[in-house]
């Protein structure tokens, strides 16, 4: 018979016969924000983990008396919090990503051409940095929205030998498309085609990467499907990866109403904004995972919501290519579950999560003058539990719960800029940053250690990422349209 101490189940199993404490891998202790539908905060907690799960959460003197562990993590003034996730990024654009600042358009002339320059070696370099940024932030789940089949294999190996889980999302562009210029339309029209031939091979290819990651992801690494946009994916494509999803159990994600010349083309071409056209076609539901959504109609909004859609926001990139600031508060109001990303630009999601919370009491708080319109729990949710449902990975991750897997990260509270802590969300979503992190540990495995990434060698690895800067510097700074420094001149 067991008994239950403020929402931590202790059995006597887990005592033991004499009652003596249970062996334990991790005991973590500190204030504990668990996530859970609860959304309990124990200011002197404890997490218990055996193997890859948590099996205690709660008063630290109730887990302290069923479990010892062979490590403790943690201390009175840290804090305790569910393993950080990160909804949308790009692994291969690390190494790039200062190239591209202040200078627009930037994605087909930076971005894209980039992957080419860094080959399969400085794919996988990209992605130890992006993972290694992220782990030492507190990040124990990202994604990789990866545009072709050649990056798989770097990425999601990758992904396995640092340790961290990742969303691999892969999916080829059927479509070409041409909006046509103002003047243009004095005589022409905006115009697309098809690729029958490419999307078969897309469709067969999805096929065997999900087959192939399901059952080689060693639980970390989960294949999903990247249909990239509405401008550069045909309709048939979506509706074949919204069967796709259904059948094996992922998610279609899609970057989405992200700027004004995709609006413009989909308006020319179908009569429709890039979201109405994808639900006149049945391609939204619940396995649909928007990205940025930043120009939104009201309809539009209404539309995911029917459909059960879920979204990434990523806040900084609303700055990085001067559009708009998604409306979080009307999207979450609406029903729609929000995630968050880093989308590379900055791999913290800490800072991530304070960026967000800025932006939307700007523009949704302050006309309002509604100062809970949107708070820093809801900034904190969207970093954790709710981008595991954004993810469809939430009966895994996302909170500390019992049975869950033990993604975990110990916030060094020893730190004046965290005290006082009348409200320890608040705090971690205002004061707190990545380099606070002093732990983490991803599905029971400790991967950072007093700040430091123990499943690399972050010294080579940062060797190795100069030189792959060098070669990419060289061959993608006569893209920028800007010189890459407007005032400051760089010597040396």
């Amino acid at each position: 018979m067991g008994r239950a101490t403020e929402g931590m189940q202790v059995t006597d199993a887990d005592m033991g016969a004499d009652r003596r404490p249970q062996a334990a891998d991790f005991v973590i202790t500190g204030t504990v924000v668990t996530a859970d539908a609860e959304r309990r905060v124990y200011t002197d907690g404890a997490v218990a983990v055996r193997d890859s799960r948590i099996i205690a959460v709660g008063p630290r003197t109730a887990v302290e008396a069923a479990y010892e562990g062979r490590r403790r993590l943690g201390g009175p003034r840290d804090l305790v919090i569910p393993g950080l996730i990160d909804s949308h990024n790009h692994m291969a654009q690390a190494l790039v990503r200062s190239m591209a600042l202040e200078d627009l358009p930037n994605i087909t002339r930076v971005y894209i051409p980039a992957e080419d320059v860094l080959g399969d070696d400085g794919i996988r370099t990209s992605a130890r940095v992006t993972m290694a940024n992220l782990l030492r932030a507190g990040v124990t789940t990202t994604t990789d929205t990866t545009c072709t089949a050649e990056h798989e294999e770097a990425v999601g190996e990758t992904a396995l030998e640092t340790g961290i889980r990742c969303a691999l999302a892969v999916g080829q562009r059927d479509r070409t498309s041409r909006l046509a210029s103002n003047y243009e339309q004095i005589d022409g029209r905006s115009e697309y085609s098809d690729d029958p031939a490419v999307r078969a091979d897309n469709i067969a290819h999805l096929e065997d990467f999900l087959t192939r990651w399901s059952a080689r992801g060693q639980g970390l690494v989960r294949p999903y499907i990247h249909a990239a946009s509405v401008p550069s994916v045909s309709d048939e494509m979506f509706m074949a990866a919204r069967e796709l999803a259904e059948r094996h159990d992922t998610v279609v994600m899609t970057h989405i109403n992200r700027d004004r010349e995709e609006i413009e083309l989909c308006v020319s071409l179908f009569g429709r904004r890039p979201i109405e056209h994808l639900s006149h076609i049945g391609a939204l539901g619940p396995r649909f995972l928007a990205i940025h959504a930043m120009l939104t109609t009201a309809r539009e909004i209404r539309l995911l919501a029917e459909a059960g859609a879920k979204l990434t926001h990523a806040p900084v990139v609303c700055t990085d290519i001067v559009s708009a600031v998604t409306d979080i508060v009307g999207m979450r109001a609406a029903g729609v579950t929000v995630g968050l990303g880093c989308d590379t630009v900055i791999n913290d999601i800490l800072a991530v999560m304070r960026i967000a919370f800025f932006m939307q009491a700007q523009s949704a708080g302050i006309p309002m003058y509604d100062p809970v319109g949107f708070t820093t729990e809801d900034a904190f949710d969207m970093a954790t539990i709710d981008g595991a449902k954004a993810l469809m990975w939430d009966s895994e991750i996302g909170s500390l719960e019992v049975g869950k897997a033990a993604d975990i990260a110990v916030i060094d509270g020893e730190n004046p800029r965290l005290s006082p802590r009348h409200n320890p969300v608040g705090s971690i979503v205002r004061y707190a940053a990545g380099t606070d992190v002093r732990s983490v540990l991803v599905d029971g495995r400790l991967v950072v250690d007093a700040g430091r990434v123990l499943t690399l060698d972050e010294g080579l690895l940062l060797k190795e990422a100069d030189e792959v800067a060098v070669r990419v510097r060289e061959d993608l700074l006569h893209r920028r349209y800007w010189p890459l420094n407007q005032r400051y001149r760089i010597i040396g």
